[in-house]
């Protein structure tokens, strides 16, 4: 078994990631920064490093980037553990840090096992990082393209929640009653799910309804799959306005 050293500024997700890589016989470390991430590689040395892109001070690049620079630490293959979606530009960067595999939050237990498992089995040196200017470039256009879409997600919110609260407006009597018709599809839904659901809409991510329900993140993926299908929507965005209009 391998020593890994996983870096997160979530909780949750460190720790449920950890859980995973500690009951498959890993030894690990976790770190919260990207700061911290890099006294701990000098120090234990581990065999593999997984992580999260998106961090304070310093993101996942940058980490990459810093410990390519240290003699002591360029040997460490490093895999990318985020919820990120803009998986094409991302690739580009991280293969360019000698980055090789990506794990989409969140991860079937068996998944992220497998993936650890391909990476320590890989005997190929890790890239050389690019030259700062053409980095620093690239960095930009990924993080401009992350902050494109999270403007877009909220756009979608924001007019969900116009059209959600016109239409409690239309549907309220002279004495300012509801008279919306009850949705039969949430009738399709279990108690479990009910749950899961009403966790949406309070903005829980997926390792938090997990810690808090003391279920595995690949369980809620699961309820929340289900969740979609029943109520006909795409996302959870969806979900939370319909959950709140019914």
């Amino acid at each position: 078994m391998a020593s890994l050293l996983i870096v997160d500024d979530g909780a949750p997700d460190r720790e449920l990631l950890a859980s995973v890589l500690r009951h498959a016989g890993h030894a690990v470390f976790e770190a919260d920064t990207g700061e911290h991430a890099l006294r701990l590689a000098q120090a234990q040395q581990p065999e593999l490093i997984i992580a999260d892109i998106l961090m304070p001070s310093m993101d996942g690049y940058e980490l990459v980037r810093e410990l390519r620079r240290a003699e002591a630490t360029a040997h460490i293959p490093v895999m990318f553990y985020t919820a990120t979606y803009v998986l094409d530009e991302v690739r580009d960067l991280a293969a360019a840090c000698g980055v090789s595999h990506i794990l989409i939050k969140p991860c079937e237990a068996d998944e992220v096992i497998r993936a650890v498992d391909e990476v320590l089995s890989s005997a190929a040196d890790p890239l050389a990082p690019l030259p700062s200017e053409d980095f620093h470039r690239e960095h930009l256009r990924v993080l401009n393209a992350k902050l494109l879409q999270k403007i877009e997600e909220l756009r979608e919110t924001v007019i969900l929640a116009g059209s959600l609260q016109r239409e409690s407006q239309s549907g309220r009597g002279n004495d300012g009653s509801a008279h919306l018709a009850p949705d039969p599809r949430f009738e399709a839904l279990s108690p479990r799910e009910l749950e899961v659901l009403g966790m949406i809409v309070d903005g829980a991510t997926n390792g938090e309804i997990a810690e808090r329900l003391v279920i595995a993140t690949s369980t809620v993926q699961s309820h929340v799959k289900r969740i979609l299908n029943k109520l006909g929507v795409r996302n959870r965005t969806e979900a939370a306005v319909r959950y709140l209009r019914r």
